[in-house]
């Protein structure tokens, strides 16, 4: 009977180890990759301070894969949160371009249109 529980005690050490493993980040890798997806279709690809944030981006969540595919779950969760953060700024500055594009065009269109209002004179 002693002998029963001094061997019970001894293995449990090793069980809580075995069930304390950190699942692969599979929600972190889902949103990296959705916020790198959704700034190249903003137009992250054709603006370079973007462009640059979503390449690193990119390499971030490649080597997150590398790091599950050789167990290293915990820093591969890490490295995916900065991934993602990297492509949300990608699309921040995608969308800012956009934003002073748009603006551009109006301020163009509106100078256009007075200018071309009878008895106005440029």
């Amino acid at each position: 009977m002693q002998k029963r529980f001094i061997l019970l005690l001894a293995a449990t050490p090793f069980a809580w180890a075995c069930g304390g493993s950190i699942p692969a980040p599979t929600q972190p890798m889902a949103d990296a990759e959705s916020a790198s997806r959704s700034a190249r279709e903003v137009g992250a690809d054709s603006q370079p301070a973007a462009k640059l944030q979503v390449k690193l981006a990119d390499e971030q969540i490649a080597e997150a894969k590398t790091l599950v595919a050789n167990g290293e779950n915990e820093r591969a969760a890490f490295v995916l949160l900065r991934a993602r953060a990297d492509a949300e700024l990608a699309l921040a500055l995608a969308r800012e371009q956009n934003a002073i594009a748009d603006k551009q065009k109006a301020v163009e269109q509106s100078s256009t249109t007075v200018a071309n209002l009878p008895g106005v004179k440029p």
